[in-house]
């Protein structure tokens, strides 16, 4: 909650140094005119302002993730090798920065064929905002992405301690819930903002260049799924081995003549009740993606709908 905070009251400053600066060089009508492009046409305020704080979060907690993977397999070896291909690909600043210079560059561009309202100083504001928006979303979607792959590479790893009982892998699903939602929030203000704003569309693209206001939503959707999913099937798979090895080892205390039944009894209700535990659990985990993908389609689809 705190960086939210910090990106909106960031995105608030930003405004209104805007409005302070457009006022001494433009006059007090031009000022009044960028701030309400800024706060309300666009909603610039609100979604530039999530995006920085969704952007906070992702740098400031992106270790946990690698730190809870590490963390449940104590020993490096039991992680396969794509899992540290991955985690490199994952802390890469060299791929964050041209990723994001990038789009930050095909945002200027885009938006400045669109044509802010207000030409000079406020439409230079308004273009910093919009295709820095874009450099950040691409950022968080980079994280995502690639925390998703690390997730997907623990497919193949043996289970050999009940992962399930201590529940070492828990924090993994707050955080993919965190994340996805503030995703979710951000690219939908971003597109609903944009695509109904009251740019010219003086460019050479002219209304057809609405299209490019779509492409934040397109590039979460697919990450937000794979991180969604991945996280969702790996948990189960390493849960369900984790209770098929204590299934084992039932088995085999069991067989034991020299249990006396209430141990026998004793052992077969523990296992029970981690195995009711493990349903819940996945049950929970499945109903989660049911909002997730409703979510995304209304997201895409909302702006286009008139």
């Amino acid at each position: 909650m705190y960086t939210v905070c910090l990106g909106l009251t960031a995105s608030l400053l930003y405004g209104l140094l805007g409005l302070a600066l457009v006022r001494a060089v433009d006059g007090a009508a031009e000022g009044t005119l960028f701030w309400v492009d800024y706060a309300l046409s666009f909603d610039t305020l609100i979604s530039f302002g999530l995006a920085l704080g969704t952007a906070f979060i992702i740098f400031d907690s992106q270790e946990v993730i690698p730190k809870t993977i590490e963390g449940a397999f104590t020993s490096s070896a039991s992680l396969p090798p794509d899992y540290f291909k991955q985690r490199a690909r994952f802390r890469s600043l060299r791929r964050s920065v041209t990723f994001s210079g990038v789009f930050i560059v095909a945002g200027f561009y885009v938006f400045q064929q669109c044509q802010f309202p207000h030409a000079g100083l406020p439409e230079a504001l308004m273009l910093f905002s919009a295709a820095a928006h874009w450099g950040l979303g691409v950022y968080v979607g980079r994280k995502l992405f690639y925390a998703a792959m690390m997730l997907r590479s623990l497919l193949t790893v043996a289970v050999t301690e009940n992962l399930f009982k201590t529940r070492k892998l828990d924090e993994i699903n707050s955080y993919v819930h965190v994340t996805s939602t503030l995703t979710i929030i951000c690219s939908y203000l971003h597109v609903r903002g944009y695509y109904k704003g009251p740019f010219l569309y003086h460019g050479i693209f002219g209304q057809g260049a609405k299209i490019a206001f779509i492409l934040m939503a397109i590039i979460a959707t697919p990450v937000l799924i794979a991180f969604s999913v991945y996280s969702r099937v790996v948990l189960n798979k390493l849960y369900a081995d984790s209770i098929k090895l204590e299934s084992d080892a039932l088995h085999l205390a069991l067989s034991d003549e020299a249990l006396s039944p209430f141990e026998k009894r004793y052992y077969m209700i523990e296992y029970d009740k981690m195995v009711k535990d493990e349903l819940r659990h996945s049950l929970k985990l499945t109903l989660a993606d049911v909002p997730l993908g409703i979510t995304l389609l209304v997201m895409v689809l909302e702006p286009m709908i008139k």
